[in-house]
């Protein structure tokens, strides 16, 4: 193979020169209706949770639903009379069950859904430092870098998938590591004042969110960044209320269309019809949105990704292909047994939700009935 040529087939590009109008293309850009990545950090007692309720009940389209995934002892619920909205109350705070727990959120149709906070899923009980920890203790190495990190940094990244991807708006609170430190106060009296002073999570992970606000004891909030033209960095924004989530869900519902969501996904992919191929470019449909690590449940209501529900359902469409012959099934059965997937449930041949280990061995049956005859 010619040295152009190896180089488009590992880039994934044309490996000839016939034009291909689909791959490696430009087209006109288009800002699309999209949905709000709101990050509020801040000391304790800053008000990000009440700042959370009150931003996130402006952004609430007519009709909807706001949610409330409560790692802080119940604090939200502080303000039920205040705010109307429904609560997951999280008794530890594991990366994965922030993953299913929006896949549920998802199931249920929330519209917007606050993390409260995002802090506990790091430094608290079960969170990720805490895993590393157990994984390192328990590796012969003691090594967190090549144990520990190694085994957790994909579980991270699964769920800042599940956090960007979710389909409706998403407003996460920080805590920030707190200093006392001596102030003139507005009387020109020093006091001691807390500080905020480094951000309570994994490094870097503030850069992933459309907007970042920090709050003070003041219940102020100065916006560190922005992606939201009407909003300016540097701005401080005392006590913002539900209007300062209005003008940012003005901003998003002003682009163009309405794109398929992820639960419109989650229909197509468990719709018993679909063909192995349809199933297939659906997959390459959703991978270009970026929506494959999104939060969903499966037909057993366990959580796992669209993109691995999408494949799963892509599995079951082979196994009922007429054309998929035994070799293709038992290295199916091989594949999914390695993966622990045997009992995942799938459209049966009937459509009724069947654990694909049960539908491979009835298509074997019919494929050697078949070969009998």
């Amino acid at each position: 193979m010619a040295p152009a040529a190896e180089a488009a087939r590992h880039a994934g590009g044309p490996t000839s020169h016939t034009p291909n109008q689909d791959a490696f293309d430009f087209e006109d850009a288009v800002r699309a209706a999209e949905k709000a990545r709101l990050a509020l950090t801040g000391p304790s007692g800053s008000g990000k949770t009440y700042t959370a309720l009150s931003i996130g009940t402006g952004l609430l389209p007519e009709g909807g639903t706001l949610g409330v995934i409560d790692t802080e002892r119940g604090s939200a619920s502080k303000y039920a009379g205040l705010f109307t909205f429904k609560t997951m109350k999280l008794p530890s705070f594991e990366p994965q069950a922030l993953i299913r727990a929006l896949a549920v959120a998802a199931d249920r149709g929330i519209d917007v859904v606050i993390i409260d906070s995002l802090t506990h899923f790091w430094s608290g009980r079960g969170g990720a430092l805490a895993q590393v920890d157990q994984k390192t203790r328990a590796s012969t190495s003691k090594n967190a870098f090549t144990t520990g990190w190694k085994d957790i940094s994909p579980v991270l990244l699964d769920m800042l998938d599940a956090i960007l991807s979710y389909p409706g708006h998403v407003i996460c609170t920080m805590r920030v590591k707190t200093e006392w430190v001596i102030q003139e106060n507005d009387r020109g009296k020093k006091e001691p004042t807390k500080m905020g002073t480094k951000l309570d999570q994994r490094d870097g992970i503030d850069y992933e969110f459309d907007l970042v606000g920090a709050m003070d004891q003041t219940h102020t909030m100065t916006v560190d960044k922005s992606r939201y033209p009407t909003i300016e960095v540097g701005s401080a924004h005392e006590k913002p209320d539900f209007a300062f989530g209005h003008e940012i869900a003005n901003w998003l519902d002003d682009g163009e269309g309405v794109a398929l969501g992820v639960m419109d996904y989650v229909g197509l992919a468990t719709d018993p019809a679909k063909t192995p191929q349809e199933l297939l470019s659906l997959l390459s449909e959703v991978e270009s949105r970026g929506l494959l690590g999104a939060a969903v449940l499966g037909l057993d209501r366990q959580a796992t990704s669209l993109g691995a529900l999408i494949r799963l359902m892509g599995s079951a469409a082979r196994v009922k292909d007429p054309a998929t012959g035994p070799d293709g099934l038992r290295a199916l059965r091989v594949r999914l047994e390695q993966d622990g997937r045997l009992g995942a449930l799938v459209p049966g041949m009937d459509g009724t939700p069947t654990p694909i280990g049960d539908l491979i061995a009835f298509a074997q049956n019919a494929a050697n009935e078949r070969s009998a005859a």
